[in-house]
């Protein structure tokens, strides 16, 4: 919710009309609706963190505000909706057009909702009837909103909502922090009505060739912001060259240095042959290679290939970056490596027992493998904002395996065709290949309720091909 809204005339404007979805009500205020509005959220500063507009400080605040609104709803061209529970008819929140531009068929759109309802799907629920409306019923053609960053929640509700990430603009906006940056997103109409010619390509891929689909897939997250798509900074890559550094092969548990012996000595890895296996992206070959490391790079997303290309030039340093899909045999010779690391990214593949082998093959005697995977316990679960959390799908999970109308519908909804795989598969699996598993831990999404929930997601593993030819390992 903001107080101040820009507009720029538009035409076949609706005015705040009465808006319904499966649980909620989207209706004007009225005076009534103060004591609600303080109670529920304006007064909490959890929920105003990270907005425009001061906390609440007295009831009185509130009504002033309701006060100021009531009469622009004369106006075809303001829209300020409270946020009801149909049960209830109670606001527990607000959502405002807070911009419009007539010249570009532009609505920017902001909103808020009470702690209580905070996880429970109804801000996405929202935002999508909004969108709907705005589109179907206003005309509009572009519709955007933004969050500061620190709250990555506020950018899941526009996500799902099928908005896009457009980018960040640094220090552009102010709220009750100070100045921030803004990430922004957007939808465009001929998204939301039809697909692109790029889209439709997509949709018309034959399901054998899903790795191609889900490169695509990746290239498209990789230009919209995907956290595992934006290259580390040179202040990053810097500090790696200091020995300050950690790396990730799952969301949030940061890889033990020790899980690096014997390669690395005096905290460097210079010389060592390292193969970073679905690792494009920018994150984890330059630490690597800031710390000596030969970095050879294999992805099948040239989005993630070009992040790596991006800092190698940025940095001043030489990669060997090779695309390939890690369905068919690596383009490597046996033994030509000392390390794989391989994060979260054989969901991405129907096979592991194949990526394993391969592993082995390509690895040096006493070489180790250090790979990151989903447990499963993603698939399950579809909408992971909802409260209590909904058992959506068994497992296992394989899109090749359903009806062609619900894979259709994933490659749709940019969500590419992921795959479960089981622990006889993940942790089995290497040591069908032959790998001695040495160390291994769990780890959660990268989301502070899936933390709270204390279900993990994913494994992490280090293994090693023998024979050992080191002392002392464990």
């Amino acid at each position: 919710m903001q107080h101040n809204e820009k507009v720029v005339n538009m035409s076949n404007h609706k005015g705040t009309v009465i808006l319904e979805t499966e649980r909620i009500i989207l209706r004007r205020f009225h005076i009534g609706d103060a004591d609600a509005m303080f109670r529920n959220w304006a007064r909490d500063p959890e929920v105003t963190k990270y907005l425009t507009w001061p906390t609440h400080t007295d009831v009185s605040v509130s009504k002033a505000v309701i006060n100021s609104w009531l009469p622009l709803y004369r106006n075809l061209n303001h829209y300020s909706w409270a946020i009801t529970l149909k049960e209830t008819d109670e606001p527990i929140g607000s959502t405002v057009a807070v911009e419009q531009n007539d010249d570009i068929k532009m609505v920017h759109i902001g909103y808020c909702i009470g702690r209580k309802w905070w996880n429970k799907g109804y801000t996405s629920e929202v935002l999508a009837e909004l969108i709907r409306f705005f589109f179907e019923d206003v005309g509009v053609n572009r519709i955007e909103s933004r969050h500061d960053p620190r709250n990555p929640n506020s950018g899941k509700v526009m996500q799902k909502a099928g908005m896009k990430f457009e980018g960040v603009k640094r220090q552009s906006n102010c709220n009750n922090q100070g100045v921030c940056d803004a990430a922004w997103y957007v939808i465009f109409a001929n998204e939301y009505f039809g697909k692109s010619a790029d889209t439709r390509a997509i949709i018309e891929e034959d399901a054998d060739n899903y790795t191609d689909i889900n490169a695509r897939t990746i290239d498209k997250w990789a230009d919209n912001g995907w956290e595992w798509g934006v290259p580390i900074s040179h202040e990053v890559y810097e500090n790696a060259r200091n020995g300050n550094w950690d790396l990730l092969l799952t969301p949030t548990r940061f890889v033990p240095h020790e899980w690096f012996s014997p390669y690395l000595k005096n905290g460097r890895l210079d010389d060592t042959r390292l193969l970073g296996l679905a690792s494009g992206g920018g994150q984890q070959m330059p630490i690597f290679t800031a710390l000596g490391a030969d970095c050879t790079v294999m992805d099948y997303s040239e989005r993630q290939l070009d992040r790596e290309r991006e800092v190698a030039a940025r940095e001043g340093y030489d990669i060997n970056i090779v695309r390939a899909d890690m369905t068919k045999r690596f383009p490597f010779e046996d033994a030509a490596f000392d390390i794989i690391f391989h994060p979260v990214s054989n969901c991405y593949i129907e096979d592991v027992y194949h990526v394993w082998n391969e592993c082995f093959r390509v690895l040096k005697p006493g070489g180790i493998l250090l790979a990151g995977m989903d447990n499963g316990f993603n698939f399950i679960v579809e909408d992971f904002t909802v409260r209590p959390l909904v058992i959506a799908n068994k497992l296992p999970y394989n899109p090749l395996k359903m009806d062609a109308e619900r894979r259709q519908k994933m490659i749709d909804n940019d969500e590419g065709l992921q795959f479960s795989h089981t622990f006889d598969e993940q942790i089995g699996g290497q040591l069908k290949a032959g790998f001695v598993i040495t160390a291994a831990y769990e780890d959660f999404n990268n989301d502070p309720d899936a933390i709270a929930d204390g279900i993990p997601s994913f494994w992490a593993t280090k293994a090693v091909k023998p024979p050992l030819e080191w002392e002392g390992l464990e």
